[in-house]
């Protein structure tokens, strides 16, 4: 029975390695194994060392089969080894090629195999870092892009929209760093700092050496121009044609006739020449001087001076107006200042009083006895409060023509202006009076006359009395 369970060592092949040597010993104990857990024999199962040599007979080992033996004969389970089948297992185990032990890696295969592992993700890493970058070049570039030809519209205006107008301040003293805040701050450049350096490199800033003026002012700019016809259009002594007309203008017009005429004539649109009027005459000594009465139409009526002008074609309000007052500014002289003392009154008040005395009088001989007439009547107002001029009133009828102000504007203008129920003075000038108007208004011929009054040819009737004034009037009602 021992010599059936043992297995016959075997001696080492020398053809075979040490590994295969390993595996078919480890093959034939596990094959010995399962004989005996399986009861095919009582006797434990060979054990084949490494090095063959038997296995020594273990006191524990018996103790273990006793055990066995006595579990089996006590469930009356008595298994008979099986000779055939235990034959055959044998033969399966030796005949079962034996497992090829894992080979050590090289150094070389170990670094191939970590760079093989890495390679996938070096990969995915790599590809996702060129899309990142193209994404962040496609958007560098668009907003490039975009900056650019924003910056080209802004300087050469060849994609702005047209068809909208906008209207900017310009104060005096302004520079070109004052002009250009201007402008962006009414959205007309809006890549400030570029647009700036360009100006600044193209010398727009700076005309033969000497920093540019700008011609203080309102000016309506149009949303599709460049930056250098903005600045030109505010430039001081810029004209868009070199071509001029002459103009005259009459004494005794007003504002509105004047502007009428300026704009007939494509010198500047009317709208511009109003908006300017304020802005430009703080420009003036005299401009300054003028009080703000309440109801006053116009400030600037009265001293845009009768006179024949010289325009240049597109000229831009401000240079305009720079003219029509820098006349009046030369003819109103010390002397007149002087005179107009003497007689208590200032310069505004000479003026109006000219105007009135303009729209009156019919001729210069006319003039200085109107004048007096109405000196006698600012010096009596206690008996003679209103100065009852028709023509004040028909001023305000003559403006309200042009659509200058609306019905409500209308009843207070013509509140302060109808001399026939306001005391003294009305608010201002009437029209713009020429020089005979304005000597008569300083010199009045020495009479006593209170009233006067003109037949159909502009005779005069002048009056020291009611009842005189009453007779005169009937008999040039009736002639």
């Amino acid at each position: 029975m021992d010599n059936e369970n043992k297995i016959p060592e075997k001696t080492p092949d020398p053809n075979r390695s040490a590994m295969d040597t390993y595996y078919a010993n480890r093959n034939a104990k596990r094959a010995a194994f399962r004989v005996n857990i399986e009861g095919l024999d009582n006797e434990p199962p060979a054990y084949v060392p490494k090095n063959g040599a038997a296995r020594p007979q273990n006191q524990q080992q018996s103790v273990v089969r006793q055990t066995r033996t006595q579990s089996a004969a006590q469930n009356s389970v008595v298994r008979q080894p099986n000779p055939a089948s235990d034959a055959q297992r044998r033969a399966a185990a030796a005949s079962r090629p034996p497992r090829q032990a894992p080979q050590p890696q090289s150094r070389e295969a170990k670094k191939r195999k970590k760079k093989e592992k890495h390679r996938g993700y070096n990969f995915a890493r790599g590809l996702m870092i060129t899309l990142m970058c193209l994404i962040f070049i496609g958007i560098l570039t668009a907003a490039v892009s975009t900056l650019a030809l924003s910056t080209i519209n802004d300087i050469l205006a060849v994609n702005k929209d047209g068809g909208t107008t906008v209207s900017i301040v310009v104060p005096e003293n302004s520079d070109f760093d004052d002009v250009f805040e201007i402008l962006c701050n009414n959205d007309l450049i809006h890549q400030k700092t570029l647009v700036k350096l360009f100006c600044k490199f193209r010398h727009y800033d700076i005309k033969r050496g000497k920093p540019v003026k700008y011609e203080p002012g309102v000016y309506y700019i149009e949303t599709d121009s460049g930056v250098e016809a903005m600045l030109e259009m505010i430039k001081a002594t810029t004209n868009t044609s070199r071509e001029t007309v002459r103009l005259t203008f009459p004494e005794g017009w007003t504002i509105a006739k004047v502007f009428e005429r300026i704009q007939k004539y494509n010198v500047c649109d009317a709208e511009k020449l109003y908006a300017n009027l304020d802005i430009v005459g703080k420009q003036f000594k005299f401009y300054t001087k003028i009080p703000n009465k309440s109801g006053r139409y116009l400030k600037a009526e009265g001293y845009i001076f009768p006179d024949t002008y010289d325009f240049y074609l597109g000229e831009a309000a401000s240079s305009v107006l720079k003219k029509l007052y820098g006349n009046f500014e030369k003819k109103w002289t010390k002397a007149y200042s002087q005179k107009a003392k003497a007689l208590g009154m200032n310069m505004d008040e000479i003026i109006t009083l000219a105007s009135i005395i303009q729209r009156e009088a019919k001729d210069k001989t006319q003039m200085r006895n109107v004048s007096s007439v109405l000196h006698n009547r600012l010096k009596d107002s206690a008996t003679y409060p209103q100065l009852q001029m028709n023509s004040t009133k028909e001023y305000i009828d003559a403006v309200n023509e042009y659509g200058r102000f609306n019905e409500v504007y209308y009843s207070i203008y013509l509140d302060a202006y109808n001399t026939y129920s306001v005391t003294g003075l009305p608010a201002g000038p009437i029209c713009n009076p020429g020089i005979d108007a304005i000597e008569a208004a300083l010199d009045p011929a020495d009479t006593d006359y209170k009233f006067f009054c003109h037949d159909s040819q502009g005779n005069i009737y002048l009056a020291a009395t009611a009842e005189e004034h009453q007779r005169n009037t009937e008999l040039v009602l009736f002639s």
